[in-house]
């Protein structure tokens, strides 16, 4: 399943969210945030807000955390979400309950999201959410493209402290 949905946050929480991964590049690595779907509730932040709507197509009432980070000009070659420290050590897949791509800021030519079987157009306050274990990866661009990755877990995922 792949779903894409226009205008997910207000203008106000979209600049929080750009502010915030714009400042640097500590700022976009790969974090870890503990809470559950009840810590969803009557939370405002950018973050919660993305997987409140991610909510509405994937159940999340296993989440336990979501690790996110911010590709500021990168682009991912062909990959699926996955503990990618449990696969290094042990070669296993283990898969988050959903994956979640917001773009926060776009200005590109080209620059779209591509699985086997479907191309998405980056625009700016645009969200994808699609099932776990889904190939996929980013066409080559031209501009400045700020996307936001979120994966919501059932375990936490190794690597983080």
């Amino acid at each position: 399943m792949l779903i894409v949905i226009d205008d997910v946050l207000d203008e106000a929480h979209r600049q929080a969210v750009v502010g915030f991964f714009s400042q640097s590049d500590e700022a976009r690595k790969m974090k870890w945030e503990r809470g559950g779907v009840d810590s969803l509730r009557g939370n405002k932040s950018p973050m919660a807000l993305l997987l409140t709507r991610a909510s509405q197509f994937f159940d999340l009432s296993d989440m336990i955390g979501s690790e996110y980070w911010a590709h500021y000009g990168t682009r991912p070659d062909w990959h699926i979400d996955k503990d990618e420290k449990l696969h290094q050590m042990s070669g296993n897949t283990e898969c988050p309950i959903c994956s979640i791509v917001y773009y926060a800021d776009v200005d590109v030519v080209g620059g779209n999201f591509v699985t086997e079987t479907a191309s998405v157009k980056p625009v700016t306050n645009r969200m994808i959410v699609f099932s776990p274990g889904l190939m996929h990866g980013v066409e080559k661009y031209t501009g400045t493209r700020l996307s936001v990755a979120v994966n919501p877990w059932a375990r936490k995922p190794l690597g983080y402290a």
